[in-house]
């Protein structure tokens, strides 16, 4: 039996799959829906199966998008099985239960760190979307989506139970086997999968045109984007890598606005609503008396997946009351496969507003860019992201903007920024200029974004080695490293630490780069016996990162520790870093 695309992808993921078939399936899964950029550092905190796991192999957490994604995965040897078990999904009834009510003293220390980070994040009403997800390449049953269903309720529960003075985010389960993997794969391969023919009464409008593309400027009724949506829901959304983020009752939800607009105020819909773009594979043009017809064949939303999506979740009576809605759309015709490739990029761009977004042109970015044509098998865009292409056939020497800033914040001593509030260093001018600066290199950020890799690979090392195989400090090591927060507390505390490991004194560590010009990947091999060297030094560290890095007080008493620790070891054997001292220079 032949092989489905997307699992044929995936199996030719080696990135993925060195962490494991069902965790490079639910990985896999993760890019295809988020478009996620830097996929290693997701994998080194998400993950976290391992014995005594609670029945839960991944949680994410991300506070920027408002996500939280409680994950079990399984890839069976066979394929040709009718379903996958149904037991695997409901071990996720126990996994949510853990996680948002259990007793985290009881919990292994991955675990108890994932926990501890999402009720913070409940708490702080910082979780808008609540996923329960069941990753497998087999073919999806009701018998598992009843298991899932149970799950999602008792999650909402508890939810509701535990943090009812906030307001409580979505609660929703997914089964991802593998036609709906294989549907979000296949939204990544082609712009538009909706082929119907629509003939669309239109009030007027206009063509422009440019080289290998035209389009039609027009507005169409309200009722027709209710209605296709209805039909083909998020098949609609084929070319755009947000897809619908549902609905939250705040005034500060956009998709709840424009629901709002639309039941209120629908004659000002077009003039408050920024309007659609939409691609299709063919429209014309007709008159009909005083009045214009457009047909159009085929059709994938490129930008105005939240109107859409909003409009087609109004109720039955709402939406007849919106026939005389109007919604701005330009329809836009290219054939040319890099040129529609530019126009879902830069409309994707465009509609999924990251905080980077906003930093792209700057003149340290416009510099570090530059500057990053001089590193060898390097790949910096500094804010200039691509679509989610980019994302699931990702450069293997792509430097991603959020894992960079993370880098130099905990480097320059700013770890819980690092960790817990990545946007606010694309967001807040002050933060942005502590990070990216005059004094920001090339060959700078090579030396800090080296540093978090080299001890994500040491993390996964000890993680690839049998528990019985490893030593009583490898343990704890990795206990260590399994704890949320703890790489960037740890770039921290070897960064703060060299001018003891180095003899030398640093006026300045912004100057501080490695003495050759260096490609990332040997700077993670040049940190790895050092940064090997110091883990034994890491229990130092452990108090600070238990509060995920909140209290700066806790920090900065743990790292005092930590130096003199590595001051004790530097005093026995001097010459024992005297071959790394030497490849750092002040540039």
């Amino acid at each position: 039996m032949k092989q489905n695309p997307s699992i044929a992808a995936l199996r030719d993921r080696s990135d993925l799959m060195k962490y494991g078939e069902e965790n490079a399936l639910m990985l896999f899964a993760l890019q295809l829906k988020f478009g996620i950029e830097d996929i290693d550092s997701v994998a080194s905190v998400a993950l976290t199966d391992g014995p005594n796991d609670k029945k839960c192999d991944l949680v994410y957490i991300n506070r920027d998008n408002g996500i939280a994604i409680v994950a079990q995965g399984y890839l069976s040897p066979n394929e040709q099985r009718r379903a996958a078990r149904a037991n695997k999904a409901s071990d996720l009834n126990t996994a949510v239960s853990w996680l948002i009510s259990g007793d985290v003293t009881t919990l292994p220390e991955v675990l108890r760190s994932a926990a501890l980070e999402l009720r913070d994040a409940l708490e702080k009403n910082q979780i808008n979307d609540f996923y329960i997800w069941y990753c497998h390449n087999l073919s999806e049953s009701d018998p598992v989506q009843r298991e899932l269903e149970t799950a999602r309720g008792t999650a909402a529960s508890l939810i509701r139970t535990h943090y009812s003075s906030t307001q409580n985010p979505s609660v929703t389960w997914e089964e991802i086997g593998k036609d709906t993997l294989e549907s979000l794969y296949t939204r990544t391969q082609a712009p538009i999968i909706v082929p119907e023919e629509y003939n669309l009464a239109i009030p007027g409008g206009f063509e422009t045109s440019g080289d290998r593309w035209k389009a039609y400027c027009t507005s169409v009724n309200g009722k027709w984007l209710y209605d296709i949506w209805q039909k083909h829901k998020s098949d609609l959304m084929s070319p755009n890598v947000r897809g619908y983020l549902g609905i939250v009752r705040s005034e500060r939800n956009i998709n709840n606005g424009i629901k709002t607009t639309a039941r209120e105020a629908p004659e000002n819909f077009w003039i408050y609503n920024n309007g659609l773009t939409m691609l299709v594979n063919s429209y014309h043009v007709t008159r009909i008396g005083a009045s214009k017809n457009l047909k159009i064949s085929g059709v994938g939303i490129v930008n105005g997946a939240q109107t859409t999506g909003s409009l087609g979740n109004l109720t039955e009576a709402e939406a007849k009351e919106i026939e005389q809605l109007q919604v701005m759309v330009r329809f836009v015709e290219c054939s040319d496969p890099e040129v529609l490739g530019q126009i879902v990029k830069f409309n994707n761009t465009q509609n999924k507003v990251e905080a980077s977004d906003f930093r792209s042109k700057d003149p340290v970015q416009e510099r570090l860019r530059t500057e990053f044509e001089n590193i060898p098998d390097s790949d910096y865009r500094g804010g200039r992201r691509g679509g989610i292409r980019d994302a699931i056939e990702r450069s293997k020497n792509l430097l991603a903007d959020n894992t960079v800033a993370q880098s130099l914040a905990a480097f320059h001593g700013q770890p819980n920024i690092a960790y817990n509030e990545t946007r606010r260093i694309w967001d807040d001018d002050a933060v942005y200029a502590s990070v990216f600066s005059e004094k920001t290199s090339a060959r700078h950020v090579v030396l800090t974004y080296s540093l978090q890799r080299a001890i994500e690979e040491i993390k996964r090392d000890l993680q690839r080695t049998e528990e019985s195989e490893r030593t009583q400090a490898a343990n704890s090591h990795i206990s260590f490293l399994r704890k949320r927060g703890s790489t960037s507390l740890f770039v921290t505390a070897i960064s703060e630490s060299l001018e003891i490991l180095t003899g030398k004194v640093i006026p300045s560590k912004w100057s501080l780069a490695f003495s050759d010009k260096c490609s990332p990947r040997e700077g993670i091999e040049k940190w790895k016996p050092a940064a090997r060297a110091l883990m034994p030094f890491v229990r130092q560290l452990d108090s600070a990162v238990d509060n995920n890095l909140k209290s700066q007080e806790k920090v900065r008493e743990a790292i005092k520790n930590f130096q003199a620790m590595v001051e004790s070891s530097v005093e026995i054997d001097p010459s024992g870093y005297k071959r790394f001292s030497d490849m750092l220079e002040v540039a």
